[in-house]
């Protein structure tokens, strides 16, 4: 099973997220959340982790927000399970998926106009070229990057793996210290670009579904 909630960001709720929300989560999430300078930044990453809490539902198990860990580079994740997990939030949306298949990454971005060139050194060379020369250089821009995000949060290294060290193949698939991982396009909806990644070959369907708070 591979199963996607997103919802939004909204201003009018934040008390509610914060005052009724966070409270009831770890000591140590509400002081780093209470940390952020956006209220944006906080709500996004309560709304994160509620959503990861009523997917982990989804397999009955004996696992809550309270068990998560750590890697090295401050990824959370369940130990001694075989679920993964990855969250990833941009402007007014928040997205989690959760599987029991591999290790898997996922990353949202909004469909705007960026000046693109104060990142080419994110990219390979046959990758600039291809954003260059495309019908719509920013939604190329865009969707490459959501590509690559998605293969590195997959991996698990973070900021230690370069956006320029790797490319994403004609067939989807890319390979990470001789791992490979594959790459499938989300949609949500016109808005947003939105790609996920998951160690191995990506046979699974996904079930993607709108989460309504109160």
């Amino acid at each position: 099973m591979l199963k996607i909630l997103y919802s939004y960001i909204d201003k009018s709720k934040h008390n509610f997220f914060f005052k009724e929300k966070l409270v009831e989560m770890p000591l140590d999430f509400q002081q780093r959340v209470s940390r952020y300078k956006k209220w944006e930044n906080v709500q996004a990453s309560i709304i994160g982790r509620l959503l990861l809490d009523n997917l982990i539902k989804t397999f009955d198990l004996n696992l809550s927000i309270e068990k998560l860990v750590y890697n090295s580079n401050q990824k959370p994740y369940f130990k001694n399970t075989n679920i993964f997990f990855t969250i990833s939030h941009t402007d007014d949306i928040v997205v989690c998926a959760i599987t029991d298949i591999n290790e898997i990454g996922i990353d949202i971005e909004k469909l705007q106009d960026i000046n693109i060139n104060n990142f080419n050194f994110f990219f390979t060379t046959h990758e600039w070229e291809f954003i260059h020369n495309s019908q719509n250089a920013m939604h190329s821009f865009i969707s490459l990057w959501t590509q690559k995000e998605s293969v590195i949060k997959a991996t698990g290294y973070g900021l230690s793996l370069d956006l320029g060290s790797f490319e994403i193949g004609d067939d989807n698939t890319t390979v990470i210290n001789s791992t490979i991982y594959s790459v499938k396009d989300i949609y949500i909806n016109q808005k947003y670009k939105c790609h996920m990644a998951i160690k191995g070959d990506f046979l699974q369907t996904v079930e993607i579904e709108l989460f309504n708070f109160p």
